[in-house]
């Protein structure tokens, strides 16, 4: 007994060491490589050993069965303690190859280590009962059978988290019945590989697409902690700087980015990345990742703005970003209310919906001189203000009282004011118009002063300013603050020049 329990005591040291001596990032040798490779055939000894041991425990407490198993339970233990600090020492090898997820991998370490410890605690105290006695006095019977409660639990969690490490985080949940992932409060298994966005329209292609891959692939051996190659890929200021080999990505130039070469090397290379023994990327994420540099590995685009491939395409409609809704189709707006849009059609306006199964309306005035009752007008554009995305009062008798009410229309996306009386002061009304996309505003009185109130709408894309009272400085001002406004002011011709090839 004495000799068994110094080797005991000599392993758990060993394994001590081990802890503190084995590196868990820089470059293992190949031989530490093939040490942990036995850790997976390994590893499963000490599970089963020790969970005979606990099982034949529970059948002793029968009393017919009292003590028959007393001499193989404290073998399997003995076992059991040898196998865990066999398959740990093998697993910490392993671990040196890099890949694994951070958190996990420490905590995978930490239980696997626990269970060493209780499985030994429980040995020695079937071995040498009251070993502890003088210290625990009452605790003292008990403490085998918590070492033994304790193991178990390590040993379940052990595992856990070792299958999450080798298949990824949905490894156990993978196959459970929508039921049971209800009560769990995971996706429906119909959903798992979807993108789960709050705003699609406002996420951008990095962040909902790009981030996730790397995060999940590379992130564990590219990190703040630890930089294999001095690479980063956490953040995009570390990406785009690069490592020892130069840039990661060259954006625009997939073939020449380091990432990709990486990525697509053969399985047998070691210079391949992921590693080997790590969760590999697959087809359609290195296709993701190959599209957005190829695309110029923006980090700001949006997804709506993005143009993809035949190939992402496909990836990302089954991600399920078929329909990216935008602008005022991507808000929760209800149906207008039949009454107010028959109240609208009796003052002389055309009223029909914007598109089918959409609440929103486009609204004309058909017949100009009809459309002359501003008060009933302002009422009923009013009453019908969530659902107008298009209005066209073009050449209508209307002025700046009614574009009072015309500001108060959240969602118009498209206004024609052309030939009305409208001024300066009327625009000041639209300035909070944030989907307006265009602007008619041909043939009316404004001026430079007038511009000034359009220089904040964010999303107006075309504005129409010919016969108005601007001027080409104005327009300019307005030009330098919306960069990308499209101002037309109207058919200009060149003059003519003569020509002087002729006689």
């Amino acid at each position: 007994m004495k000799r068994s329990l110094f080797w005991l005591c000599g392993g758990l040291a060993f394994v001590t060491v081990m802890l503190l001596l084995v590196p868990g990032d820089g470059r293992p040798s190949d031989f530490s490589l093939f040490l942990g490779r036995f850790h997976p055939l390994v590893v499963h000894l000490p599970i089963g050993i020790l969970v005979v041991a606990v099982l034949l425990e529970l059948l002793s407490r029968i009393p017919s069965l009292r003590g028959r198993y007393d001499t193989g339970i404290l073998a399997l233990l003995y076992i059991g303690v040898w196998t865990s600090i066999l398959a740990v020492l093998a697993g910490l090898y392993l671990a040196q190859g890099g890949g694994y997820a951070a958190n996990e991998l420490m905590w995978h370490k930490r239980m696997g280590v626990l269970v060493v410890l209780c499985a030994s605690l429980a040995y020695l105290y079937k071995a040498w009962p009251g070993l502890s006695e003088r210290w625990l006095k009452h605790w003292e019977r008990r403490m085998y059978g918590i070492a033994l409660c304790v193991m178990l639990v390590a040993i379940t969690f052990t595992g856990h988290l070792g299958g999450v490490l080798t298949h990824g985080p949905d490894y156990l949940t993978r196959y459970l019945p929508d039921g049971l992932r209800q009560i769990a409060g995971l996706p429906k298994k119909a959903d798992i590989g979807k993108l789960q966005l709050e705003n699609p329209s406002q996420a951008t292609v990095y962040a909902a697409l790009i981030a996730p891959i790397l995060e999940s692939r590379c992130v564990a051996c590219h990190n703040a902690n630890v930089q294999r190659g001095g690479l980063r890929l956490d953040e995009p200021e570390f990406i785009t700087e690069g490592g020892d080999s130069g840039p990661s990505i060259v954006a625009g130039r997939s073939h020449e980015s380091e990432l990709i070469y990486r990525i697509w090397l053969p399985s047998s290379s070691g210079d391949r990345m992921p590693p080997e023994e790590s969760p590999q990327i697959s087809i359609a994420e290195a296709e993701l990742l190959r599209w957005w540099i190829d695309s110029g590995a923006s980090f700001d685009e949006l997804l709506p703005d993005a143009e993809w491939s035949p190939t992402t395409q496909t990836i990302v409609e089954y991600m399920g970003l078929g329909e990216i809704r935008t602008g005022i189709f991507a808000l929760e707006t209800t149906p207008p209310d039949s009454m107010d849009v028959v109240a609208l059609a009796t003052l002389g306006l055309s009223v029909i919906p914007l598109a089918e199964h959409e609440p929103y309306l486009q609204v004309r005035c058909v017949n100009p001189q009809t459309c002359t009752d501003n008060d009933r007008l302002k009422d009923a554009l009013r009453r019908l203000s969530p659902n107008i995305a298009w209005l066209d009062l073009g050449r209508t008798q209307i002025g700046d009282n009614l574009l009072e009410a015309v500001g108060d229309l959240p969602h118009v996306t498209r206004l024609h004011l052309q030939k009305t009386s409208v001024t300066d002061a009327g625009l000041a009304y639209l300035s909070d118009l944030e989907y307006l996309e265009y602007l008619n505003l041909y043939g009316t009185e404004v001026s430079d002063s007038g511009l000034v109130h359009l220089e904040d709408l964010p999303a107006l894309k075309s504005l129409y300013l010919w016969q108005t009272g601007t001027t080409g400085e104005g327009i300019a001002r307005l030009q330098s603050a919306a960069p990308e406004l499209y101002i037309n002011t109207g058919l200009s011709l060149s003059p003519v020049q003569s020509d002087s090839t002729g006689p």
